[in-house]
């Protein structure tokens, strides 16, 4: 349940939703990205200085 694995509430959750326009789905998918993002840190697993400036410069050069 994605109450149980964020440190909102239930009705938090469906607020920010509201709020947002943001679906329980598209939450539950944020979630689960944010904590396999920390299990890969977690393992040591980080993006290299070269991967990082080609993502900045994708999106800076738009």
């Amino acid at each position: 349940m994605l109450a149980e694995r964020s440190t909102l509430t239930r009705g938090q959750i469906i607020e920010d939703a509201l709020a947002h326009g943001r679906s329980l789905a598209w939450q539950e998918k944020w979630i689960a990205g944010v904590q396999a993002g920390i299990e890969d840190a977690d393992r040591g697993e980080f993006a290299t200085d070269e991967e990082i400036a080609t993502v900045l410069n994708k999106y800076s050069q738009a």
